[in-house]
């Protein structure tokens, strides 16, 4: 139950403290870890012994038995067996003491792989039903009813899905980082459940209760990089709508946060075709700069008010209306003119979701 490097760790760590040589004795009796390399791998008597009696032998004469020296050969149980012996080699009354020190060190790392196994087992199963939820794939509904009462969540109250997809150039050096500070924050909200879904991107589940509440944070959040997007509200059992609303709301714009509930225009290009979108927006924006793109959001955003526009843009109205004139000779399209500004907001929204190639 112990692994070699493990069973090592434990045996250089209490050396460190104590100076003595340490053992650590399998239950078959075989030294698998020594501070004493040339003893691994010997058949230790005393520690067979301990082992099967489950009581703490001490050894007083080297020559007593069979690859034992004097010292202290400490049984150690884990979940009621006995997994292994620790020996630590000396006068018994000087060396008792860090035995049971090696003890407490092994209680601390098997309590830590307990952890570590459990959280594992946790990201299983919430990987399994956010999947299945969100594919709309089969689960037993006695396993799903249990595991919802656990999150504190019911199969008929509204919900949300969000994906939040990691925005990670080097992966080697920052995925780390952004992984634990992203499960950090998704573990403290409330009546949700999250999965990870490889190699970039998470998949939250929330009521729309607790939604609500995180939204701002989860805003905050894009700061990490990321993008994320939030679904439709649907019921937990149709939660799949949600998920899949949600994947629109992530691929209609390259805003770092989206959600379903806000598109209109975006959903009717969301399904186009790529080549169809590019030829649109060579047509109509293709030779406007990524300044005049913002200036015409703005300008629109303002509903087309020269004054509100200005202002925002912190330039004079003869210079917007300069540069609206400018605009229109570029593209052929009057941005003050109803009909002509209503297909560039459509360029301007299309080009959001999909970038022009240069």
């Amino acid at each position: 139950m112990i692994s070699k490097n493990t069973a090592q760790q434990i045996v250089d760590t209490v050396k460190d403290v104590c100076g003595y040589d340490i053992n650590y004795i399998s239950t078959e009796g075989i030294i698998i870890a020594s501070t004493s390399p040339e003893r691994i791998g010997d058949f230790h008597e005393i520690g067979r012994k301990a082992a099967v009696s489950k009581e703490t032998l001490e050894v007083y004469d080297n020559n007593a038995f069979e690859g034992a020296q004097k010292g202290v050969n400490i049984p150690f149980t884990h979940h009621g067996q006995v997994i292994g012996v620790i020996g630590i080699t000396g006068e018994p009354e000087e060396v008792r003491r860090y035995a049971r020190l090696a003890l407490r060190i092994m209680r601390m790392l098997l309590r830590e792989r307990d952890m570590d196994a459990s959280r594992e087992l946790r990201r299983a199963e919430f990987s399994y039903i956010a999947r299945a939820l969100t594919q709309n794939e089969p689960v037993s509904f006695e396993y799903l009813q249990s595991f919802l009462v656990q999150k504190n969540l019911d199969y008929h109250e509204d919900c949300r899905a969000v994906i939040i997809h990691m925005q990670i150039s080097d992966r080697s050096r920052n995925v780390t980082a952004y992984e634990n500070r992203f499960e950090t924050f998704l573990s403290g909200i409330p009546k949700s459940f999250y999965a990870f879904d490889y190699p970039d991107k998470y998949i939250l589940i929330v009521s729309q209760e607790s939604y609500e509440r995180c939204r701002d944070s989860l805003k905050e959040m894009t700061a990490v990089p990321s993008r994320i997007a939030a679904g439709s509200v649907q019921t937990l059992n149709h939660i799949h709508r949600s998920y899949d609303d949600a994947l629109l709301a992530l691929h209609a714009s390259d805003e770092p946060f989206n959600e379903f509930d806000s598109l209109d225009i975006e959903l009717l290009f969301s399904q186009l075709p790529s080549y169809a979108k590019e030829r649109f927006l060579q047509k109509t924006a293709g030779g406007l700069s990524d300044d005049d793109i913002r200036l015409l959001r703005i300008y629109y955003r303002n509903n087309m008010s020269l004054k509100a526009a200005s202002d925002e843009l912190f330039i004079h109205k003869n210079t917007l209306q300069y540069r609206l004139d400018r605009i229109g000779r570029t593209c052929g399209l009057d941005p003050r003119n109803i009909n002509d500004a209503a297909i560039l907001i459509v360029a301007i929204k299309l080009k959001a979701s999909i970038p022009l190639k240069k």
